[in-house]
C-alpha cells in the first residue's frame, strides 16, 4: 500500500493550484489528465468506474480524502496497479449485482449538474449506452430515449433507479409487467413503445 507521502505527492500531479478556497481538489482538467496517464477514452466508462472509486464529489472532481481513502481501499501505489483495480471492479460487476448497483446509483449524481434534481435524456441515453450489457432494458431504453428526445428531455432519480430494477424483475418479453404496479409513469409510455416497435417488425 502506498505510503502518505506517496498519496499526497501523487495527488499534487493532478492537482488545481489554481484554486483560491484552500480546497485539496482535482479538477476535471486534472482528472482527464489522470484518466490519459492510465490510457483511458473520456467516452468510455473506466473513467466513470475511476472517479466512483476514487469517491469523487461530482463529475471529474476529486477531493484529497476522497482519493486518500479511495486508493488505501484498493490497495494500489502506481498507474499500474490504479488500471488493474478499475478492470477488477468492472469484472466484479458482471458477479456481484449489488456492487454494480452501487456504482449506477451514484452515476446520477455525477450525471446531474450542479444541484438539479434531474439529468438531461442525452447524459443518460449515453452513459446507458456504455452499461448496455448489464440489463436488457438499457439498451431498449436507450433507443426509447433517441425515438422520443423531443418529449422526453430529462430523467428523474427514481426513474433512474427504477429502470435497473426493471431489468432485474421484469421478463424481457414483458409479460409480467403491469400498469397497475408501482413503476415510474415513463415506463408505461416504455413498454407500449417497445410493444408497438415489435408489431411494427413483425408487419
Amino acid at each position: 500500500m502506498a505510503k502518505g507521502d506517496d498519496i499526497q505527492s501523487w495527488f499534487l500531479q493532478y492537482q488545481d493550484m489554481d484554486r483560491d478556497d484552500g480546497k485539496n481538489i482535482i479538477a476535471p482538467e486534472g482528472f482527464e489528465k489522470l484518466c490519459d496517464k492510465l490510457g483511458y477514452s473520456m467516452e468510455d466508462i473506466n473513467p466513470m468506474v475511476l472517479l466512483w472509486k476514487l469517491n469523487g464529489l461530482e463529475l471529474g472532481t476529486i477531493e484529497y480524502t476522497g482519493w486518500e481513502s479511495g486508493l488505501r481501499e484498493m490497495k494500489v501505489k502506481n498507474e499500474d496497479e490504479l488500471r488493474q483495480a478499475i478492470d477488477d471492479t468492472l469484472k466484479r460487476f458482471d458477479k456481484d449485482p449489488v456492487h454494480f448497483k452501487a456504482f449506477y446509483r451514484r452515476l446520477f449524481d455525477y450525471l446531474r449538474v450542479g444541484k438539479q434534481k434531474f439529468i438531461s435524456s442525452e447524459y443518460a441515453t449515453a452513459m446507458l449506452s456504455l452499461v448496455a450489457d448489464k440489463g436488457w432494458a438499457f439498451p431498449k431504453f436507450v433507443e426509447f430515449l433517441e425515438a422520443n428526445k423531443d418529449n422526453v428531455e430529462i430523467i428523474n432519480r427514481d426513474q433512474w433507479q427504477s429502470l435497473l430494477e426493471l431489468s432485474k424483475v421484469i421478463k424481457p418479453d414483458l409479460s409480467n409487467y403491469s400498469k397497475e404496479d408501482a413503476w415510474p409513469g415513463l415506463f408505461d409510455r416504455f413498454v407500449d413503445w417497445i410493444e408497438s416497435s415489435n408489431k411494427n417488425t413483425e408487419a
